[in-house]
């Protein structure tokens, strides 16, 4: 069987339906939303998404194990939330059990290492997969 074959036109799946977020603006970075639980849930998925993947790749053996190692997961995982889903910093914050300037921060600090190849790669790595595991969910959180 060739790998055309698995899947003839005629079986084609419907993609699921692209879901919206509300834009973000500077008022609601500011404002205190209150997150909802399933909001915080895909914001650990996309950390533990992140721890995972960090692991998978070796890129985790450029750092030290420990305390420095699981900041910059949750640097990740604050950062693809963010712009993933578009989460305001505020809700993020409040995922994460951090402080809204943490999250700016985090976002900083990933976005000056994405001059680097591999770890650009490895950060659009974890935006597909947060992105696909918003559509797995479906409905609008």
């Amino acid at each position: 069987m060739r790998p055309d074959d698995a899947f003839p036109p005629s079986q084609t799946f419907a993609v699921a339906p692209s879901v919206e977020w509300p834009p973000a603006t500077e008022q609601d970075d500011l404002a205190e939303r209150p997150l909802t639980p399933e909001r915080r849930l895909l914001c650990m998925i996309v950390r533990q998404l992140t721890e995972e993947l960090l692991r998978a790749t070796g890129l985790e053996h450029d750092q030290e194990p420990g305390r420095r190692a699981t900041s910059h997961v949750r640097q990740v995982a604050m950062y693809v939330c963010h712009v993933a889903y578009s989460m305001p910093m505020g809700e993020v914050a409040q995922a994460f059990g951090r402080d809204r300037t943490t999250v700016g921060h985090a976002c900083r600090m990933v976005e000056d290492r994405r001059d680097d190849r591999a770890y650009d790669t490895f950060v659009a790595i974890v935006e597909r997969m947060a992105s696909a595991v918003h559509l797995i969910a479906g409905k609008r959180i």
